[in-house]
């Protein structure tokens, strides 16, 4: 970290210090309220804003998780000490869900390890050569596989990079390009196709609203009707295919490419020297290996996961149909089963052909566990703030200015709006939605609206925040998956988000005005390849070109 960095935190924490026992002083005197005001604001704001000022995300993570709790503990230094490492172990340690998916993320990283020490993806590179002839059509495949594995966010974000990341690096895409497609197709995919975990979670929230206010409505039948709606999902995966076959680069995206093709490195050095999964570039290789010992175990971690989850949701007991049984799975233990079965499997399978020895791939499987260890510390601390945030209330208090008159014309991209702040402010959608379902449906039956633009205002908002907040799971393990420094993806991921979400609120707004989805997708679409095009221009190849060369030749 700078000096500049520190002493920037300095301030942040003798500022805290000071003003937080005075402004909390009236709070120990009465019950704990839904909210703290403005102040509920304080641990993302600081947690993000830090995160890309100094590019210290662990740091920048642990100040905004303690200044939520001195205003939980009412300024008591100590006891806000106790209570964010409560909430740190309580979090992390959740057996239901966060716990499962740490444990997957550290299997994943040893069957990464496992496929390396086999020479899988070198091998793998080497037939790719052969085959996948140019850059466009290298990104094209990640784009397919990202849009096809739509089952679990989770389990795109780790198995898309680890697949192609092999063949990306050869064509010189810079590993913030491969993180950028790996996040654009986990979490919004997921929302865009009717049999994943995320369709059943969304549905489970609008049940008891349609029972109360006697909607005779299917949540399911809802949902599938949203989808042409949700205008950021559709926006951010065209974002990829067109920046694939255009080039239309602009911003730090911009320069990550220019770099890497430049010859200049794949990602950041001045952040990370070695990203999350590049620890493997100096472990001993097998010379035995080829493509078939990397495509061997993915496969069957894709296969193997699906078939624990149909197994979680009831399939094989006959109880659902496959694929209701994937939407209502236990999708984290399916993939803690399928994540070990499939390492097992690994195992086995080298050790018959005589690639790696077993003693060698537990030795593997160490190292690649270790590789994670980073991710894992970002993600248990993601959580946390996320958790603290629920406690000051900065969810609610956001939400709370929905209780202002605004025009009926305006309900769509003002849900919009909160939404993404929302989800920005603690990292996830999920609890985005959990927060805005229930207050946007009786809004909507209150005020006569159409459901189906309110509800896709809700979706599209919290997945936009979720997709570019440095806190989100689902942004760490992309920038994990891809082997990229998180701020670098973090940076370069924005102004692209950025793009979609403004068409997207446009979208939204005339939607407010006029009912007909197609008119509105033409018009948001045009919107979009517009200011894609002026950003190009204006932030694009001119802009970087006369720096990469400086570089160059420094």
């Amino acid at each position: 970290m700078t000096k500049k960095g520190i002493i920037i935190l300095l301030i942040i924490l003798l500022l805290l210090a000071f003003t937080l026992p005075i402004m909390a002083d009236e709070g120990q005197k009465e019950e704990k309220p839904a909210h703290y005001g403005a102040l509920s604001l304080l641990p993302p704001v600081l947690a993000i804003s830090l995160a890309i000022i100094t590019k210290e995300v662990l740091s920048s993570l642990i100040i905004g998780i303690m200044s939520g709790a001195l205003i939980l503990t009412g300024g008591n230094i100590w006891e806000a000490f106790k209570k964010a490492m409560e909430t740190i172990i309580n979090t992390a340690g959740d057996p239901s869900w966060n716990f499962r998916v740490l444990l997957f993320t550290a299997l994943l990283g040893s069957l990464v390890g496992m496929v390396s020490r086999a020479n899988g993806p070198q091998a793998f590179g080497k037939w790719a050569e052969k085959h996948i002839k140019s850059r466009s059509v290298a990104l094209f495949i990640t784009w397919c596989l990202g849009v096809l594995i739509f089952m679990d966010d989770y389990f795109n974000c780790m198995t898309v990079g680890t697949a192609l990341r092999p063949v990306t690096d050869r064509f010189k895409v810079s590993r913030a390009k491969l993180s950028f497609i790996i996040d654009s197709t986990a979490a919004p995919v997921c929302t865009l196709v009717p049999i994943s975990t995320w369709v059943a979670y969304v549905a489970s929230l609008l049940v008891p609203l349609f029972d109360q206010f006697k909607l005779n409505l299917n949540p399911y039948t809802v949902y599938v009707q949203m989808i042409p709606y949700d205008f950021y999902p559709w926006l951010i995966v065209l974002m990829v295919l067109m920046t694939s076959f255009t080039d239309l680069e602009y911003g730090p995206m911009a320069r990550s490419e220019y770099r890497a093709l430049a010859g200049l490195g794949l990602w950041d050095t001045s952040i990370m020297k070695n990203p999350p999964g590049d620890e493997f570039e100096n472990l001993e290789k097998s010379e035995k290996g080829s493509a078939i010992d990397m495509v061997a175990p993915l496969l069957g971690l894709i296969v193997i996961i699906v078939l624990c989850m149909a197994y979680s949701g009831g399939f094989f007991d006959g109880k659902a149909g496959f694929f209701t049984a994937v939407m209502n799975s236990d999708s984290a233990t399916a993939l803690v089963w399928g994540a070990s079965l499939t390492l097992l499997l690994t195992a086995v399978f080298y050790s018959v052909r005589g690639v790696v020895r077993l003693k060698d791939s537990m030795e593997a499987v160490i190292q690649g566990a270790k590789s994670m260890m980073v991710a894992l510390f970002i993600l248990s601390l993601a959580w946390t703030i996320g958790s603290i945030c629920k406690e000051v209330g900065t969810g609610i208090y956001v939400s709370s200015i929905m209780s202002e008159t605004f025009p009926a014309w305006a309900v769509p991209f003002t849900i919009f709006v909160l939404s993404a702040f929302i989800a920005f402010s603690t990292g996830t959608s999920w609890g985005t939605w959990a927060i805005m379902i229930p207050i946007v449906v009786p809004l909507a039956v209150a005020m006569k609206i159409d459901l189906l633009p309110v509800i896709a205002a809700v979706l599209s908002g919290g997945v936009f925040g979720d997709h570019c907040s440095p806190i989100s799971d689902t942004t760490i393990m992309s920038s994990t998956g891809g082997a990229c420094p998180h701020i670098e993806h973090v940076n370069t991921q924005l102004p692209y988000a950025l793009t979609a979400a403004i068409s997207s609120a446009v979208g939204f707004l005339i939607l407010g005005f006029y009912k007909n989805a197609f008119v509105v997708w033409v018009i948001t679409v045009a919107l979009f390849f517009g200011v894609v095009y002026v950003m190009h221009k204006l932030f694009g190849e001119a802009r970087y070109a006369e720096e990469i060369e400086k570089i160059k030749n420094a």
